[in-house]
């Protein structure tokens, strides 16, 4: 998996996978050119300040981020590896990025009843390790069906293992969730934000200047949710760290 730290240089370059944390993968939404621009502006690691949202281990401040049930599908969790994935739902092409060196690392496959499930692998997990995972109504007509591949472990009932799922209403989704969505128009966004201290090793290893002190990754984790009559009919989950 890769991380990505502010304070050094080397966040730059894409680290090889020597540690995998279900559940823990990183960011979709950064571009690498946006981190190489915070590398060069930001101050080194011992000058910056702890982060103002919580810490996600905190205890009575409601739910803090999505859960390994909330990230978890057909037995897939976040932070998995794309090779996992077909090895659990069969061979599958990547998507086309149409040149973006940011765009994710998509696969997707289609049930027999027209559902769309699609995995995307994005620049901080070294567009080899899942962080997101997206689910398409027929009704939604993805628009790159006819490139996913087959499957019939996907339908139009399949959910997480927290029940997050097609058809459902935003009052359902929320009762799941445990969080009031910002809701605008036929959509709604269930969007949390923690900080996570860093392990000893990795304050060693992302510390510019060698501080020994408890830095801590920003852990964002999110459902969006589009619907189409009441009831939700594309459903985009990811969960992942930055720093």
């Amino acid at each position: 998996m890769v991380r990505a730290t502010k304070g050094s240089a080397k966040a730059a370059k894409v680290l090889s996978s020597d540690r995998v944390f279900p559940g823990r993968a990183f960011s979709l939404k950064r571009s690498l050119q946006g981190l190489l621009f915070l590398l060069l502006l930001t101050p080194p690691l011992s000058s910056q300040s702890l982060p103002n949202e919580p810490k996600c281990a905190a205890q009575g401040k409601g739910k803090l981020q999505l859960t390994t049930e909330d990230t978890t599908i057909l037995g897939l969790t976040i932070g998995v590896s794309l090779k996992a994935v077909r090895e659990k739902l069969g061979p599958a092409d990547s998507l086309p990025t149409h040149g973006s060196a940011s765009a994710s690392n998509t696969i997707c496959y289609v049930s027999p009843d027209g559902t769309v499930l699609t995995f995307g692998a994005g620049a901080m997990g070294g567009f080899t390790d899942v962080t997101e995972f997206a689910l398409w109504s027929h009704e939604e007509k993805f628009p790159n069906v006819k490139m996913c591949s087959r499957s019939s472990l996907v339908s139009a009932t399949l959910a997480t293992e927290s029940g997050i799922r097609l058809g459902l209403s935003e009052i359902d989704l929320t009762k799941i969730v445990k969080k009031k969505p910002a809701v605008r128009q036929n959509t709604a966004s269930y969007d949390f934000l923690c900080a996570v201290k860093m392990t000893k090793i990795e304050i060693e290893r992302f510390s510019a200047d060698g501080s020994k002190d408890d830095p801590f990754f920003d852990l964002t984790s999110l459902v969006h949710v589009r619907f189409s009559n009441g009831a939700a009919s594309h459903i985009e989950i990811y969960k992942g760290e930055s720093y």
